[in-house]
C-alpha cells in the first residue's frame, strides 16, 4: 500500500515549521548542487490570459527527492479581494513515485528564498557586520528579516517599504522574533548605513541607487527573479563582486540580466556561485573594503530541499492532514 500523502496549509507551515532549520539546509543544498549530481531541467513559464504560470522542478541527491511547483500571478485579483500569488508544491519518492507531500507553497518559497540571503550573509558580509537594512516588507521581506537576523548579530536594524503602513505593522509583528529594535525609515538612509542590504521586493525600477553603498557593504538580491525586474541601479554592479545560486539562471533574469543585455557588465561578470564560496572553491570576501551582491534567483533544487525539511518536520510533529489517494 503507497504511503499517505500529507497536506499543509500555509497557516500550518507558519505555526509550526522552523525556518531556522531550513536555513542550514538550504547551505548544504547550493553546496551539494555544485557536485553536478543533482537535476535541475528548465523553469517553465507560462503566458496565460489572465496572468503568468510558472513550475519549478528539482531533484537533489542528497535528499534523494523530488519536487514539483507551480506557481500563478494574477495581478487583477486585487480588485476580487483575492490573493494575487497562488502557488502548491508537491514532493515526490523518486524511487517509487509516491506523492508524499503536498504543500501551500507561497510561505515555503518565502522561507527557501531567505534561507538562501542568510546564508549569503553569512558567507559574504564582513565579520564586524552590525547594521541590517531590508528594503521590502511583504511576506518576502519579512522572512528574510528573520533569517538574516540568526546568522549574524545585528545591533541596528531598518525596514523600509513603500507602503510605510505595511512596514511599521511587520516591524511590530516582529518585535518577539527578532530581540534587535526595528526602525522603519526611508532607502537612503536604510542603505546608507548599513553593513549588510537585503533587497525583497518585485520592483521594475531600481530601489538602490549606487551612492547610496559604502564600501565594505554586502547585498543580498532576491526579488529580481524575471527580465523586467530590477533592484539596484545598474551603475551600483560593476562596483560589486557578483555571487550567484546559478550563474546561468541570473544572466537569463536576475539582477545583472539588464546590466549584461546593455553591455554594463560582461557575461563573465559573476565571481563564482554561493555554493562554489561554501565549498571554498571560489574565495568569496577577500578584503573588507569590497562590496559583494548576491543574486538569487531561487532554484528548483532549493523548492526539494525545502519541501523535504517541511516533510521531515510535519512527520516528526504529527502535522497536516493526511490523505491515500491510492
Amino acid at each position: 500500500m503507497a504511503r499517505e500523502t500529507i497536506i499543509l496549509t500555509r497557516q500550518e507551515v507558519a505555526q509550526q515549521v522552523s525556518l531556522e532549520d531550513i536555513i542550514p539546509a538550504i547551505e548544504n543544498c547550493l553546496a551539494q548542487f555544485e557536485k553536478g549530481e543533482d537535476l535541475l531541467p528548465p523553469k517553465c513559464i507560462v503566458d496565460l490570459p489572465g496572468g503568468v504560470a510558472a513550475c519549478l522542478t528539482g531533484y537533489t541527491k542528497s535528499t534523494h527527492m523530488f519536487s514539483m511547483k507551480i506557481g500563478q500571478e494574477r495581478k487583477g485579483n486585487v480588485a476580487q479581494g483575492l490573493p494575487t500569488i497562488f502557488s502548491t508544491m508537491n514532493l515526490y519518492d523518486p524511487d517509487t513515485g509516491e506523492l508524499l507531500l503536498i504543500v501551500e507553497s507561497v510561505l515555503a518559497t518565502m522561507y527557501r528564498t531567505a534561507a538562501a540571503a542568510a546564508v549569503a550573509s553569512k558567507y559574504l558580509a564582513r565579520q564586524e557586520a552590525t547594521v541590517l537594512a531590508v528594503l521590502g516588507a511583504g511576506q518576502l521581506g519579512r522572512q528574510c528579516l528573520r533569517a538574516l537576523s540568526t546568522v549574524r548579530p545585528f545591533k541596528k536594524i531598518r525596514l523600509f517599504d513603500v507602503r510605510k503602513s505595511q512596514a511599521e505593522q511587520v516591524a511590530q509583528e516582529l518585535v518577539s522574533d527578532v530581540v534587535v529594535p526595528i526602525e522603519v525609515t526611508n532607502p537612503e538612509k536604510a542603505c546608507r548605513e548599513a553593513d549588510v542590504i537585503c533587497t525583497a521586493t518585485n520592483s521594475t525600477d531600481p530601489i538602490v541607487k549606487s551612492e547610496w553603498v559604502k564600501v565594505g557593504t554586502h547585498l543580498s538580491c532576491m526579488g529580481a527573479d524575471l527580465p523586467n525586474k530590477i533592484e539596484c541601479e545598474k551603475e551600483l554592479l560593476p562596483r560589486c563582486r557578483l555571487f550567484a545560486d546559478n550563474v546561468e539562471h541570473c544572466l537569463q533574469r536576475g539582477e545583472t540580466s539588464q546590466a549584461v543585455e546593455s553591455g554594463v557588465l560582461e557575461e563573465n561578470c559573476y565571481s563564482g556561485s554561493l555554493g562554489q564560496v561554501i565549498l571554498g572553491q571560489v574565495v568569496g570576501r577577500s578584503t573588507n573594503d569590497e562590496i559583494t551582491l548576491f543574486d538569487g534567483v531561487g532554484l528548483g533544487v532549493q523548492d526539494t530541499t525545502v519541501a523535504k525539511s517541511i516533510y521531515d518536520q510535519a512527520t516528526t510533529k504529527g502535522l497536516g492532514l493526511r490523505v491515500a489517494f491510492s
